[in-house]
């Protein structure tokens, strides 16, 4: 890859340049080259996706501090781009994988059509070949002989379908086997496209369909409902002060406790980075309000132990939310607008507290106590 790299002009071949140093070219073609794969990165746990995505941002901070900590070592960019690689290479695996289960599924149709018409048309062929005989019969005069060839015909007739029987039997056991067996993968393929991979709840794309699905049954029905949406605060002083490993388990750690507050009848879903949804049900903006101030009490409260590098390591964190109420006639964009627009309010108005928006104005809640230790 250095070769390469040289050859193009993109890294100094000088042995007396310091380190080796990638040149400035490189850097703004790496750089971009992680902004695009931050922002289409393939949710996957079996990508790593939350490990890939924290090496990423680790890279784009080195880069970003090539100006005061002097230039990029060739070294660093080199390793940049080998993740990336490696990255491409596991997603071709990932999506063929996929692209296989599909394919099988088709397969499957095909092999199915293919027998079911094939012996179909044997089976005709059969059919029209007893029909003719039997045309024949009523050619024959002796009664004696007729019936004696009328009772072959029969018998012949009855084990021509008694073979088609068992054959449609197995071939439908056959089929079956199989997809139960795609079924049951699919169904699973399924459920982990709409999981987060590093929080076990629902993802974004999960959201998106369920605010639409419960748009339209409170329209039908006329039942409120409320949408929070909640972001940690301070979380990046966090990455940079513990790590992303940490990070990741404060990520994990929120997504329990909003697990645990929802009711069987409402939903949660990580929106995206420390951001998270909850859709309430039969809520208005009062019960919720209620209900959020109690959730981020419990949340400040907390505190979070983990062992890194052999140290115990401490963590409290606060989370400020933002409500607002289905209204009868708002589409998914207005109701999530105006909740963000409540979430910006909590984190311009000191955090760790719970803003309700109506429409044309807000609501302000109260400011939550924090845990004992907490450095929010």
């Amino acid at each position: 890859m250095a070769e390469k790299l040289i050859e193009l002009g993109l890294k100094r071949s000088d042995p007396s340049s310091q380190n080796n140093a990638a040149a400035p070219e490189l850097l703004s073609l790496i750089d971009r080259l992680l902004t695009l794969l931050a922002e289409n990165v393939v949710e996957s746990e079996n990508l790593k996706t939350s490990e890939f995505r924290a090496k990423i941002e680790n890279y784009r901070k080195k880069i970003a501090r090539c100006g005061d900590d002097g230039p990029l070592p060739s070294s660093t960019a080199d390793a940049c781009l080998a993740l990336c690689e490696d990255y491409f290479k596991r997603g071709r695996v990932y999506l063929a994988e996929r692209e296989s289960e599909f394919g099988e599924v088709i397969d499957v149709l095909r092999d199915a059509l293919s027998k079911l018409t094939g012996e179909s048309a044997s089976f005709n062929v059969r059919l029209l070949s007893s029909s003719d005989r039997f045309s024949r019969l009523t050619e024959i005069q002796d009664i004696r002989e007729l019936k004696k060839q009328i009772s072959q015909e029969v018998v012949q007739f009855k084990r021509v379908v008694d073979e088609k029987q068992k054959q449609d039997e197995a071939t439908y056991a056959k089929l079956s086997k199989r997809v139960a067996v795609l079924q049951t993968s699919l169904t699973k393929t399924k459920k982990e496209a709409e999981i987060d991979p590093l929080t076990r709840i629902a993802n974004r794309g999960c959201f998106d369909a369920a605010i639409d699905e419960w748009l339209a049954n409170a329209s039908e029905s006329g039942k409120p409902f409320v949408l929070a949406m909640l972001d940690i605060d301070n979380f990046k002083r966090i990455n940079d002060s513990y790590g992303h490993q940490v990070g990741d388990r404060v990520l994990i750690g929120a997504a329990q406790w909003l697990s645990k507050f929802c009711r069987t009848s409402d939903f949660v879903a990580r929106f995206g980075g420390e951001e998270f949804a909850m859709l309430l049900s039969g809520a208005t903006l009062a019960d919720a309000e209620i209900r959020m101030n109690e959730l981020l009490q419990k949340i400040s409260g907390c505190s979070y132990d983990f062992f890194q590098d052999g140290q115990l390591v401490v963590v409290q964190f606060t989370v400020s939310c933002g409500i607002s109420e289905y209204s009868g006639d708002a589409a998914p964009e207005d109701l999530i607008r105006r909740a963000d627009e409540g979430l910006y309010e909590a984190k311009n108005t000191g955090k760790n507290r719970v803003v309700t928006k109506k429409k044309g104005k807000f609501s302000f809640g109260f400011r939550l106590s924090l845990g004992r230790g907490s450095k929010s």
